[in-house]
């Protein structure tokens, strides 16, 4: 008779062993979806402001349209190597770090709450 009662709660033991095995596999599965979910919308976001910009340029320069991606390449590598170009980028670059720097300490101090919409 202690076999038996052995043997039941070893079957027993087995199910729960299953059940809890089928809950971490669906719980694995939910986190696989999320991670794709997130990655998925970081591309999405990458893409818009690639878009943004290309349109922007495109704005600014109507001509640049009918350019392959080469010769877009060969003018923007022009364009970044002229020094006064690399001035606007370093100067543009650290006010936007300082501005950054300045609204994250606001926010901190909860002098400002609302997040800062990036064009």
């Amino acid at each position: 008779m202690a076999k038996l009662k052995t043997l039941e709660h070893l079957r027993a033991e087995k199910e729960r062993a299953e059940t809890q095995l089928a809950q971490e596999q669906h719980k694995l599965e939910r986190l696989e979806n999320r991670k794709k979910f997130l990655e998925q919308g970081e591309r999405k976001k990458r893409t818009h402001r690639l878009c943004n910009l290309g349109g922007t340029i495109e704005s600014l320069a109507p001509e640049v349209k009918d350019l392959t991606r080469t010769e877009m390449t060969e003018l923007m590598e022009q364009i970044f190597s002229l020094s006064e170009v690399q001035r606007a980028v370093r100067h543009m670059t650290i006010t936007h770090i300082s501005q950054a720097n300045r609204e994250r300490e606001l926010k901190a101090d909860g002098t400002i709450s609302s997040e800062r919409h990036a064009d």
